[in-house]
């Protein structure tokens, strides 16, 4: 369960707090979190499947970069709701919402592309009032560009996203949110936006460009020949993210330079870790840990194996270390060098406690 006020953090830094849960009102899964940004005006909607991992202490990581972050879509507390059902579901009624309105649904997956996307009631059901090549204006009447087509949801055929193409030589398209539609016509579409605020919209970047981008990052990380182990390359609309391990910060370095490098690249957000990295890791873990923090140890980590090595006066202390070590993520195994050595320790002082003591 998601903690209200719990810290967001971006892979490049802290992005805000959580100051919604937004569920899907059929599944009760979480579906957005809504986020109070720290750097920008106003909170963002972030899809749920933008969390890489909770930590313990209820802090959630995102697998996105602050600039991906503010380019979403901005929270407006009237597209949402507080459902009668909020309290079973061990959230607090100011604490959970869902969509008021059936156009902002958000979905895993874009349904595959119609053209014919407005039924008016008495119209022909084979007549096409809106499709590609209709034009779109803004709310101040300008025309700003022609529709590439339309995604609907293929159960209630209403509307969930407007591809807008663009004016122009590159032709760019832009996605437009059905709240953001304020008026049809027919063969045409008037936007809430003016032209600005259009501009301003993420691209329209279709998956099968992702998969053939990721494949052309792949491709120029291999062309360094620098050793790293178990790549991964995420490709969203344009924003990459490299997962893996890497020997050396200057390998590291050149992986990302290498990824920025390429052309469709819009970001890189670079979480491959190195053995140096992986070491201080292991170390605040340790340093964090009433126990393990009294007893420093030596961590060594090589190819992702920590070796670790020190003294310490029980088994059980050793017991805790290496469990502590073998938790950390990046870790693959454990190289115990740890000795015990209760003579070592047993001159040891008791701790010496001040107190207070007042004279009667």
């Amino acid at each position: 369960m998601l903690k209200i006020g719990a810290p967001v953090f971006a892979t490049d830094g802290r992005a805000g707090v959580l100051q919604y849960v937004v569920m899907n009102p059929h599944t009760r899964e979480v579906s957005d979190i809504i986020v109070k940004c720290d750097l920008f005006t106003g909170s963002r909607v972030v899809s749920a499947r933008y969390i890489d991992r909770i930590d313990e202490d209820g802090g959630i990581y995102l697998n996105v970069d602050k600039a991906f972050i503010k380019s979403l879509r901005e929270f407006d507390h009237k597209e949402f709701e507080t459902p009668d059902w909020a309290g079973a579901t061990g959230y607090d009624l100011d604490e959970l919402l869902i969509w008021n309105d059936s156009y902002g649904v958000t979905v895993k997956e874009l349904p595959r592309p119609l053209k014919r996307v407005h039924i008016d009631q008495g119209v022909d059901e084979d007549r096409v009032l809106v499709g590609r090549g209709s034009r779109v204006f803004t709310a101040l009447g300008e025309r700003v560009g022609v529709v590439d087509h339309v995604v609907v949801d293929p159960d209630t055929r209403k509307l969930l996203y407007l591809v807008v193409r663009l004016p122009g030589i590159r032709r760019r398209r832009v996605v437009v949110t059905a709240p953001q539609v304020k008026d049809w016509g027919h063969d045409a579409v008037v936007l809430d936006l003016d032209k600005d605020a259009l501009y301003a919209l993420p691209p329209y970047v279709p998956k099968k460009k992702d998969e053939a981008l990721a494949q052309r990052v792949r491709e120029a990380i291999e062309a360094l020949g620098v050793p790293v182990e178990d790549l991964s390359v995420f490709v969203e609309r344009g924003h990459v993210l490299l997962r893996g391990h890497s020997h050396s910060q200057e390998d590291r370095r050149r992986i990302g330079a290498a990824a920025r490098a390429v052309e469709g690249v819009v970001s890189v957000s670079n979480e491959i870790t190195t053995d140096r990295e992986l070491e201080i890791r292991v170390q605040q873990r340790l340093l964090s840990d009433p126990i393990a923090s009294l007893y420093p140890v030596d961590v060594v980590v090589k190819n992702r194996i920590a070796t670790v090595i020190g003294k310490v006066p029980s088994p059980a202390i050793q017991d805790i270390i290496l469990e502590i070590v073998r938790n950390t993520p990046g870790i693959l195994s454990v190289i115990d060098e740890i000795s015990v050595d209760r003579e070592a320790f047993a001159e040891e002082l008791p701790p010496i406690v001040a107190v207070n003591v007042q004279e009667p």
